[in-house]
């Protein structure tokens, strides 16, 4: 085998092709990658290779260059020497690590031992490769690191969320409901800035997380930013990070949460309470996709996919000048309305024993289930706190029922007792009186009629919001000559 002095063991003129069976799964494109290599030679081969496999590559001759390279830019991947002039490979490693964590380090060095390959694989490496090496062995290594971190990313997302089918927690079946699928459905697969529209507890989030889990930027991180919840002297701070030395108790740099979305999804919640001085800031960011630090002056350009949600009226806000227009118009791009639960509570029948084995496997106590009348109390509720204040309401069920099986309507104490006045109209009877068998039918049927209208025409639906059994309903549904429309 012929030597190189440039670190490889044979040329780099040599054809992708005979490689092309080893690499099956390809490097996935749009990546940035940075090489630090203090030969001039092997500097260019790699950048030369990293290019040809579809990546953005940039290059620093030593360790100091390339520290700077990565405070000011994000990258995926890191290809850097040990014995580095300036700041050692080291030390470049252990910073590069604390700045962005997922970061892909591999080592490439000629001066080899087990001690130091535990050392650098210690300090956070993703992998060490000697000089020198064929081609071939650094794109399988490659690849077998990016796999690692899609991976790592994966178990970190499955740890956080639970999945249920390609909608993620979106559970209902409601027309409402079928309709925001539908709207993530055509959305997820492109760039588009969203904007999610809701009262508090409708579960914005479980929706931007679903049109990032369907996304080409699902093996990315999904960054969620709540506007509301931070203060708005630390929001910039959060936004965009900041330098070393920028201000007081800026003791060291800080990446900015929209970098750490790099290559994923900036998911920024509660958007209306944006500062006003911030607003221009931001606007910035959505039209030039780049940004810079607190006390920076580098710009850092940016991979990111944004989506915003509000439970306010922006477009109140803006005619009130509390929202810049021009930031409005950005965001408003694809607009996903969420109905509130009240307007399709029969989304609850589903909603409900599924966040009851949530609550029950977290607590770590067999599944419970809802008796008839917990079903019926729950339905008529009006829930101004929607799926959240229902979550919370189940939990407090589940922890009062004990080692009861069935939850029922006094494990509910938080949830009004159904009067008849909340669903029977108070009738003024006139002096001659009325037919009461007439009326009685009258609201039978309407009650019947309301019932399908609410399940959709699906009697066994149906017939539990009526708090009847199924074959009843179909003999009053016979009796009075009704078929579910």
């Amino acid at each position: 085998m012929r030597h190189y002095t440039a670190g490889f063991a044979q040329p780099v003129s040599l054809s992708f092709a005979a490689a092309g069976d080893m690499r099956k799964t390809p490097l996935p494109s749009h990546q940035r990658a940075l090489v630090v290599e203090d030969d001039c030679e092997l500097r260019a081969n790699l950048t030369h290779i990293l290019r040809e496999l579809g990546l953005e590559v940039e290059s620093a001759p030593d360790g100091s260059a390339g520290w700077r390279h990565i405070k000011n830019s994000v990258y995926d991947i890191l290809l850097t020497d040990l014995r580095l002039p300036g700041m050692t490979g080291e030390e470049l490693i252990c910073q590069a690590r604390d700045l962005y964590p997922d970061l892909i380090i591999m080592v490439v060095t000629g001066y080899a031992d087990v001690g130091s390959a535990v050392q650098v694989m210690k300090l956070g490496a993703t992998d060490y490769i000697q000089k020198p090496f064929m081609r071939d062995e650094l794109i399988l290594r490659l690849q077998k690191a990016v796999e690692e971190r899609r991976l790592r990313w994966e178990a970190r997302e499955l740890k956080q969320y639970s999945s249920h089918g390609e909608m993620g927690d979106l559970i209902g079946e409601s027309a409402a409901m079928k309709r925001v699928k539908e709207m993530v459905v055509s959305v997820a697969s492109k760039r588009t800035t969203v904007l999610i529209l809701g009262e508090t507890g409708t579960g914005k989030e479980l929706v931007a997380r679903a049109i990032h889990d369907n996304s080409p930027r699902q093996d990315g991180p999904m960054v969620a930013i709540n506007c509301g919840a931070i203060p708005s002297t630390l929001l910039e701070d959060e936004f965009f990070g900041h330098e070393k030395g920028s201000f007081t108790g800026a003791q060291a740099l800080r990446v900015g949460r929209f970098e750490e979305a790099n290559r994923g999804t900036a998911f920024m919640d509660e958007i209306g309470n944006m500062p006003a001085d911030l607003q221009s800031k931001l606007l910035r960011v959505l039209q030039e996709r780049e940004c810079q630090r607190i006390g920076g002056s580098q710009t850092i350009r940016l991979d990111v996919r944004f989506i915003a949600a509000t439970n306010v009226n922006l477009a109140q806000k803006v005619k009130s000048g509390e929202f810049r227009e021009d930031l409005f118009y950005r965001l408003n791009v694809f607009p996903i309305s969420l109905p509130p639960l009240r307007e399709r509570k029969e989304d609850i029948l589903l909603l409900a024993p599924h966040l009851i084995e949530k609550i029950c496997n977290q607590e770590g106590i067999p599944t419970k289930q809802l008796s008839q009348e917990a079903i019926k109390r729950l339905l008529y509720y009006e829930w101004p706190g929607n799926v959240r204040q229902l979550e919370n309401a189940l939990e407090m069920a589940v922890i009062l029922a004990g080692d009861h099986e069935y939850l029922s309507p006094e494990h509910f104490p938080g949830i009004g007792r159904i009067s008849g006045s909340e669903f029977v109209p108070y009738i003024d009877i006139p002096d001659d009186g009325v037919d009461f068998n007439s009326l009685v039918s009258e609201f039978e049927k309407n009650l019947i009629l309301g019932g399908l209208k609410r399940a959709e025409g699906k009697r066994s639906r149906a017939a539990l919001l009526l708090n009847i059994k199924r074959t009843t309903l179909i003999e009053k549904l016979k009796k009075m000559q009704l078929s579910p429309v």
